[in-house]
């Protein structure tokens, strides 16, 4: 026998207020984990369904992986990751758009139709993660049942997955208060802060050893072009990749950080610009010939502008060194990119 549906069981109003408690209790947990915990297993109780999945878009992997889970066997949880695009719940990512099913064994994008089966599952409901700039995840809450899922259920998990997104953020943010002051969150290198502290003790040590340093300013070309095309999510990851890239081929005592967007600044102790230049040059090749991942497949061809300057030839201060390098790297900007340009004094 069928379950009654929502509507005629509770109203939009209870179920509203319901949704709020849920998320006044979200505060209470301490970590991330506990607080995917406790989202996972409110939709169960909110679509009246026997399980539910939240999976995040990992930026290092470029995959769709499964945080959190409930009413489900470990050889479900433990499935390989998707991709972007790929099965329902990747499209729900790329598009950014719900989807709803009664039978998941009849949908041609199901790519795990034999766990579904082996799970007892039959209906799914799955919404996106959203976040004020991009989609992030998915919340997809499934039936073993042939009740339908109504256009009450779609509204009342889109209106939780909203929530919930929110107090993922804050919680996350919470967790990486004390490694923001260090390092930024995306690219685990230095931010802008940490990175302008560090110039600034290398600085003082070329002075009192009477050393040399080079600093070579980075923008990515055609960044926004990038995300446009492909998305903020790939936006992310081309970032993760790319500075991933630039740690491979860096000496040891070599410092990178992320100045600012697609902006990143390399530090290269006892080095003048000459060599900073043939490093530079090494750093874009690579590039060039990198395999990013894009919405269709992988991409290459992607290049940056860098510009060098030097200490103390070209000033002596951070403010000075790095303008100098900002300068030169907009002059590269302005011809045809894809090219480092050494600062030269008029």
């Amino acid at each position: 026998m069928k379950r009654k549906t929502a509507t005629k069981d509770v109203s939009k109003d209870d179920l509203l207020k319901k949704i709020h408690f849920i998320m006044e209790r979200v505060v209470v947990f301490d970590g991330i984990d506990e607080v995917l915990e406790y989202i996972v297993k409110s939709a169960v109780s909110l679509a009246r369904a026997e399980a539910a999945t939240l999976r995040i878009f990992n930026v290092a992997t470029g995959k769709l992986e499964i945080k959190a889970g409930f009413g489900l066997s470990n050889r479900f949880l433990n499935q390989p990751p998707l991709n972007l695009g790929e099965g329902i719940v990747g499209r729900v990512v790329l598009n950014g758009e719900s989807f709803k099913t009664t039978d998941v064994s009849k949908e041609a994008s199901c790519v795990y139709k034999e766990l579904a089966e082996l799970e007892g599952i039959k209906g799914l409901l799955s919404v996106p993660l959203r976040t004020s700039s991009k989609t992030i995840g998915c919340l997809t809450a499934y039936r073993k049942t042939d009740e339908v899922y109504t256009d009450t259920d779609l509204l009342l998990l889109n209106i939780f997955a909203a929530q919930s997104v929110e107090a993922v953020e804050k919680t996350k943010l919470i967790e990486d208060l004390k490694n923001q002051a260090t390092f930024d969150q995306l690219t685990n290198i230095y931010n802008k802060l940490f990175l302008i502290k560090r110039l600034e003790e290398e600085i003082k040590r070329a002075s009192r050893h009477n050393l040399i340093l080079s600093v070579i300013f980075i923008d990515i070309d055609d960044f926004k072009g990038f995300n446009d095309t492909h998305g903020h999510l790939l936006g992310d990851k081309l970032l993760a990749d790319f500075v991933g890239l630039q740690n491979t081929l860096l000496r040891k005592n070599d410092i990178m950080g992320r100045y600012g967007g697609e902006e990143f600044i390399i530090v290269t102790p006892e080095t003048d610009k000459r060599k900073a230049l043939t490093l530079t040059n090494k750093l874009l090749k690579a590039v060039n010939h990198y395999k990013f991942l894009g919405r269709k497949g992988s991409v290459t061809g992607i290049s940056f502008s860098a510009g060098i300057s030097s200490f103390p030839q070209d000033g002596k201060t951070v403010t000075e060194i790095i303008n100098r390098a900002d300068q030169a790297m907009y002059m590269a900007k302005r011809g045809k990119k894809n090219k480092a340009k050494i600062w030269e004094s008029a």
